[in-house]
């Protein structure tokens, strides 16, 4: 019979404390946003729910990025710590069958111990999908901008290279943005047709709250000569939120991956 201090040691080995992370998919239509929010349905809060069963117990999650209500996902990215040696697709199975069919963990890994899903974060990648045409496409309903104006996807592209590199954003974010600095680096811009589907994607080392919806709006207002100021680069340098005009629709964008 084993001793009483290698049964003590067996029970503190499969109690071990073990960080994870997981990719998550998400069909944000239905949901107000990914942060928790008290009394309202959110990813956070449905997935808090689902992990918590593994574990009996709250568990704390950490987000990549908290999207906003109508937002999805594709790439988000969730740590978080669990008591016991979990595989990785076990993980997956038992996750999932506690969430709704708009919900998916896509896979999962064990992580180092100091990883954060946010802080470790060095950047993502987000597309943002417009219809244009005079009869919207049923199936992209819930995944798409209907944008009815006529669109010249050259001087688009053109016009969004404004937007590449380094700068202020605060013209491009709500005025009461709570981050430390409102300066980001945006490395890839590019803009892809397919009948009437055009697919912007965004990549940076991080993004404001908004700002991805607000420099599409500001690309179409553009577009159709319909800008407040007379440059993208002039809004830049503003950095008046009031000159941006109305972010584009919730339903348009999707986080797609977030670098490591």
């Amino acid at each position: 019979m084993p001793s009483l201090q290698r049964r003590l040691e067996g029970n503190k080995t499969r109690q071990q404390t073990v960080k994870y992370r997981i990719t998550l998919a998400y069909d944000g239509t239905d949901y107000s946003g990914f942060q928790f929010q008290t009394g309202l349905k959110t990813i956070q809060g449905v997935l808090n729910s689902a992990v918590d069963k593994l574990e009996s117990a709250p568990v704390t999650l950490h987000a990549a990025g908290r999207t906003d209500a109508g937002v999805h996902a594709e790439g988000q990215v969730i740590s978080f710590q669990l008591n016991g040696d979990w595989d990785p697709s076990t993980l997956v199975r038992a996750i999932n069958g506690n969430l709704p069919d708009d919900i998916r963990v896509l896979d999962a890994a064990r992580a180092p111990e100091d990883f954060h899903a946010r802080f470790n974060a060095k950047g993502k990648t987000y597309r943002y999908q417009v219809w244009n045409g005079e009869v919207m496409n049923p199936f992209l309903l819930r995944h798409a901008w209907h944008y009815r104006y006529a669109i010249d996807i050259e001087k688009l592209s053109e016009q969004s290279r404004a937007l590449l590199g380094t700068h202020d954003f605060s013209a491009f974010t709500v005025s009461d943005c709570e981050v430390r600095t409102r300066i980001r680096t945006i490395t890839r811009i590019s803009i892809e047709q397919q009948n009437s589907l055009i697919s912007l994607v965004f990549s940076g080392d991080g993004f404001l709250r908004y700002q991805v919806r607000t420099m599409v709006g500001v690309l179409m207002n553009a577009n159709r000569g319909r800008l407040k100021i007379n440059s993208i680069e002039e809004l830049i340098e503003s950095r008046d939120r009031k000159l941006a005009g109305t972010p584009a629709p919730a339903q348009g964008l999707t986080l797609m991956k977030v670098e490591y």
